[in-house]
């Protein structure tokens, strides 16, 4: 939120491809931008629809994968979110056509905000007492992938948008180190997590 309120104007035209429930397609409604919204699940589908009957605040919103976006034409839009699909989808092809689906209606000077999962965060988040699941984990750094989720590497990240001729504004991690250290976190003074998070926002695009 921090980032989208220095980096998204007011005003502008932001499609939110794998919106989920909607929670960033409202926040952003709110601060003034139009906002078209939508999921590849209906039920996702279903809450943001019932959001909307009480908070008219979306242009639109619709059911459909961030895979086809044939609804739009090129260059519909200032921003577009693709905030799920790059950490579902498993095979790299897949990947790749929904960026550039996402880049066909994003106008050329427009941002593309993805997100992704960091394959190391997840390493050393399921480390086991122990080591005792080192063959799980080394296998997962080989395949990245574990579940539903693809773990990507920040540098894999960023070849992959240069790739297909983006910049990098800003590469940052929503949560950094917290997850090492949440007993911690939790059992701290309000005065002390505040300063956390300022340590945090200072340093997210470093860690």
């Amino acid at each position: 939120m921090k980032y989208f309120n220095k980096t998204l104007k007011k005003g502008s035209k932001v499609l939110d491809a794998c919106a989920g429930t909607g929670i960033y397609s409202f926040y952003l409604a709110k601060k003034g931008c139009q906002v078209t919204a939508g999921d590849m699940v209906d039920y996702n589908v279903s809450i943001i629809k019932e959001k909307q009957l009480e908070t008219p605040l979306l242009n639109e919103v619709y059911t459909g994968s961030v895979l086809d976006l044939s609804r739009f034409e090129d260059d519909s839009f200032d921003t577009v979110l693709c905030m799920g699909a790059l950490y579902h989808i498993k095979d790299e092809y897949t990947r790749k056509k929904a960026i550039k689906e996402c880049l066909r209606v994003l106008k050329s000077e427009g941002i593309f905000v993805a997100s992704y999962i960091n394959k190391y965060a997840v390493i050393l988040h399921n480390c086991e007492d122990e080591l005792s699941n080192m063959a799980e984990l080394l296998q997962y750094y080989k395949e990245s992938y574990q579940g539903i989720f693809y773990g990507s590497s920040p540098k894999e990240i960023i070849d992959v948008m240069e790739n297909e001729g983006l910049k990098t504004l800003h590469n940052i991690a929503t949560d950094g180190s917290s997850y090492l250290v949440n007993s911690k976190l939790n059992n701290s003074s309000s005065e002390n997590f505040n300063k956390w998070l300022q340590l945090h926002f200072e340093s997210c695009e470093e860690v």
